[in-house]
């Protein structure tokens, strides 16, 4: 996938992940945007595991793994606290 398209469908995933927050729906659909992301970005990191694997540093893409993981979280996680929020602020549903 090239990088335009990552970067749309990942925007989107946050954006639909407030939306439905915003709609009333519960925390653990933040677990769909999170796992949209967490693909994107494995991916993305699968392109240079032959690099690392031929200098012996295969261990550093599996912590960033991890890493991504917990950013995927973070970033649906506020988005549906910003759709929560808003929610609350405007009681238009």
């Amino acid at each position: 996938m090239n990088g335009r398209f990552c970067g749309i469908v990942a925007y989107c995933s946050i954006l639909f992940t407030a939306l439905a927050a915003f709609c009333g729906a519960p925390i653990w659909t933040a677990l769909f945007g999170a796992s949209i992301l967490l693909a994107i970005s494995l991916s993305e990191q699968r392109k240079f595991a032959t690099r690392f694997a031929a200098i012996g540093s295969s261990h550093v893409l599996s912590m960033a793994a991890w890493q991504s993981a917990g950013h995927a979280l973070m970033a649906t996680g506020a988005a549906w606290v910003l759709g929560t929020i808003v929610k609350l602020a405007y009681p238009i549903l």
